[in-house]
């Protein structure tokens, strides 16, 4: 295992001040930026839906009409206010159609609905706000909505959402060394753990007491008396706890699924990738930008679904012990690629099952 206190430019994961600028900086802005959107489009729905066009304010006719050319087949124009607010908010009238054959506004029907956007702002801000409300270090700061001025200046609108598209890409795992770290602990033998982080032993009350950080339940079949049995003790978030327990909730595990929230809807099949591409010269495929950087620097292969079966430490069909199972899927363990997901015995075996990350 890499000892990543000899990267460069890696964080002090020992200072708690360090924690805090991550929180103050990274998670908040991302959660207030998603809040901020997010009661916006509540706000234009309560508005808006079922209400007829001819009883929208004509200072909010653009929202609806801008930008658009009712006799051409492409109705909505390239970057129009009317095509931005129907591709991001779903705000549209209900038969485009009807009002193309009428030519004039009639009664016909506004409706609003929901967009991959709005699904995309949705998930971001339940997973970071899980973690704000999962952290005592920092108070968060409760951002104000304008509702109208949003509405009246696409330009602060387009401002908040290129905020939250930024934001996310900063604190996913692929750019922020704090995710990453909150990531690689999140499953992982206390061997490796301290491998990887040698000063680790400074800061693990701390990510117990504030972040959720624990032992899970499985544990070598050993007595306690051996170093060895703290040595292949699981830590992790309790989120990440054995699917014949309930899983608990904590900072850190809410920041990896926060994490993958972003990896789904920021990836190569993400609906998001053309309507960003409008917007943001970069749309990067995260996830799988990660997983070739990890598979080069472990090889092509990964357990990514298999069954350890042992008897006391003994590896079913082997001259192996589970700790010897164990060192060989630590390192996928850490990176993310795999999860131990189920542990029990049966007829005298015990056994360990293994499968992929959740996608």
């Amino acid at each position: 295992m890499y000892n990543y206190d000899k990267v460069a430019d890696f964080i002090d994961y020992t200072n708690k001040e360090e924690w805090k600028n991550y929180i103050n900086n990274f998670l908040i802005p991302l959660r207030n930026n998603a809040l901020v959107i997010k009661e916006f489009y509540q706000n234009l729905k309560n508005e808006f839906n079922d209400l007829p066009l001819t009883s929208v304010d004509e200072k909010d006719l653009p929202l609806l009409l801008g930008g658009i050319d009712l006799t051409e087949k492409e109705i909505y124009k390239k970057e129009s206010l009317a095509g931005f607010y129907k591709r991001l908010f779903g705000l549209q009238i209900s038969d485009i159609q009807y009002l193309k054959l009428e030519g004039k506004i009639t009664k016909i029907p506004v409706k609003v609905e929901e967009t991959s956007f709005i699904r995309f702002v949705n998930e971001i801000y339940e997973s970071a706000e899980r973690a704000v409300t999962n952290q005592r270090l920092v108070e968060p700061n409760e951002p104000e909505v304008d509702y109208t001025v949003l509405k009246r200046d696409p330009n602060k609108l387009k401002e908040l959402i290129e905020g939250l598209y930024h934001a996310a890409l900063s604190i996913s795992i692929n750019y922020n060394y704090y995710t990453f770290f909150l990531w690689s602990i999140r499953q992982i033998p206390y061997r490796f753990m301290k491998e990887a982080y040698p000063k680790i032993d400074q800061i693990i009350e701390f990510l117990e007491e504030e972040f959720g950080l624990t032992q899970l339940s499985w544990h070598p079949d050993i007595t306690q008396e051996y170093s060895i049995y703290n040595d292949y003790t699981l830590w992790g978030w309790p989120e990440y706890e054995f699917i014949s327990r309930k899983p608990g909730i904590s900072f850190g595990g809410s920041i990896c699924k926060l994490n993958i929230a972003i990896w789904k809807h920021i990836s190569r099949s993400s609906p998001l990738e053309e309507i960003f591409k409008e917007y943001f010269t970069v749309f990067p495929y995260l996830k799988d930008e990660y997983e070739n950087k990890v598979r080069n620097m472990l090889g092509n292969t990964s357990p990514q679904s298999m069954r350890i079966e042992y008897r006391g430490i003994t590896v079913k069909d082997s001259n192996l012990t589970i700790f010897h199972r164990l060192d060989e899927i630590s390192p996928y363990l850490f990176t993310g690629l795999v999860r131990i997901y189920q542990h029990g015995t049966y007829s005298g075996i015990s056994y360990l099952n293994l499968d992929s990350y959740e996608s």
